[in-house]
């Protein structure tokens, strides 16, 4: 999951389109690497506010007004240099490519040091590499369900967030809707869910899986001792070098535990970025993600639920000394068969949420008849896909399905 480049090429291509009537400036472009491959989930941002991530085909979209001309283009990406472009020197259909850069190593000296013993002082340096003390995030949020090609759901939400900090492990994190729409047509076919039945609260669900809050049965305690890891190379982070380990479950660990790859900065030891995926080890000891006493009524009802995958992937910004996350994404999926509904297929369920901006003293009202119950399910429904509907709002660009789709209904 993770990539150590040490050799560079990013093209950006970018295109214009002005909105007079509002002064707003869209870009559309797409990040690629040395080998023209799209990177996805690479940070695109307009100064130090809006921004957005590029999708799973490497596609962002991003707007800015009149006003925020004098601001630069950033695009930042874990293991590649960073790009800065002042945003007066971009003009209509540019194409912006970077020269080969070598990412240059301190001098490598040998240490007694281990890969597990690197993730330990990781963990005891959380105090002092996150903010402890709460704090707010604005963000955009995906999530979809679907078996196969099929849209079970399809909802998008802009979100105040408030984080109770990384010294708040009990203390829930907070959500208020600043706006939100459940998708009800992709196209001309109807989002169809045959089960009538939905996941609730997976905005928090993606939250409480915060790796460097909530280690769980990643780099939790009671688990290290359960992984085996590797130092497996270097890579460089905003100027700042970093190891990059791989792990993976032991043999003979009879538990369904996980594969991945984290970066962690060698000299402050902060966890900066974080992909893993159920272990090929640990998929036998899977159990679907229903509630135990729930199955024996499914299995009557006619349905079968095996799990097949689970991912998670977890990036992190420095600002201002410490280290704030500004992207998660989670998925899991199961082989699902009903046969009252003649299906067979695989659910796949995933949450994308990106943070546009941090703000250090909470500024909104986090009162109780605001906040996102812990059970609520998005539902404002809207007939078709359009990517105004969020007005000044960032959001994550759609992968080419959804895209061809807005496309089609824009030319109608």
């Amino acid at each position: 999951m993770g990539k150590i480049a040490f050799i560079v090429f990013i093209s950006v291509v970018i295109i214009f389109n002005t909105v007079c009537a509002q002064n707003i400036t869209k870009i559309e472009g797409v990040v690629v690497d040395e080998n023209n491959i799209t990177l996805p989930y690479v940070s695109v941002r307009i100064g130090a506010g809006a921004g957005t991530v590029t999708n799973s085909e490497g596609s962002f979209i991003v707007e800015f007004s009149g006003m925020q001309l004098k601001d630069s283009l950033s695009v930042s990406c874990i293991g590649y240099k960073n790009i800065k472009i002042p945003l007066s020197n971009l003009h209509t259909g540019l194409r912006i490519r970077l020269s080969t850069a070598i990412i240059s190593l301190n001098e490598i000296v040998i240490r007694p040091v281990s890969a597990e013993s690197i993730i330990r002082r990781a963990m005891k340096n959380v105090p002092q590499n996150y903010v402890t003390g709460a704090f707010e995030m604005v963000g955009f949020y995906r999530e979809t369900g679907r078996i196969d090609s099929n849209y079970l759901s399809f909802a998008e939400a802009s979100l105040n967030i408030l984080n109770q900090g990384y010294n708040s492990k009990k203390e829930k994190d907070l959500v208020v809707i600043n706006k939100e729409r459940s998708l009800k047509k992709v196209g001309d076919r109807e989002v169809n869910n045959p089960f009538h039945a939905a996941v609730k609260g997976v905005a928090y669900i993606v939250l409480d899986n915060d790796i460097v809050k909530h280690p769980g049965a990643i780099f939790g305690e009671d688990y290290l001792s359960k992984y085996k890891y590797d130092i497996v190379g270097s890579t460089s982070v905003n100027g700042e070098d970093a190891y990059v380990i791989k792990f993976d479950q032991k043999d003979g660990v009879r538990k369904a535990l996980y594969k991945g790859t984290v970066v962690i900065i060698k000299s402050s030891y902060a966890i900066v970025s974080v992909d893993f995926a159920l272990s090929p080890k640990g998929v036998p000891y899977t159990e679907p993600d229903v509630p135990f006493l729930q199955r024996p009524m499914m299995k009557l009802l006619g349905y079968s639920l095996e799990k097949v995958n689970e991912e998670l992937s977890e990036k992190y910004v420095k600002l201002n000394g410490k280290w704030y996350p500004y992207f998660y994404k989670i998925e899991t999926t199961h082989h699902v068969k009903a046969k009252k509904q003649h299906i067979d297929g695989n659910l796949h369920i995933s949450a994308e949420l990106f943070i546009s901006k941090v703000n250090e003293h909470p500024r909104n009202n986090y009162s109780k008849e605001l906040v996102m119950p812990d059970d609520y399910v998005f539902k404002k429904v809207v007939e078709n896909y359009k990517d105004d509907y969020w007005d000044g709002f960032n959001l994550i660009k759609p992968t080419s399905s959804l895209k061809e789709i807005a496309e089609k209904i824009n030319t109608h």
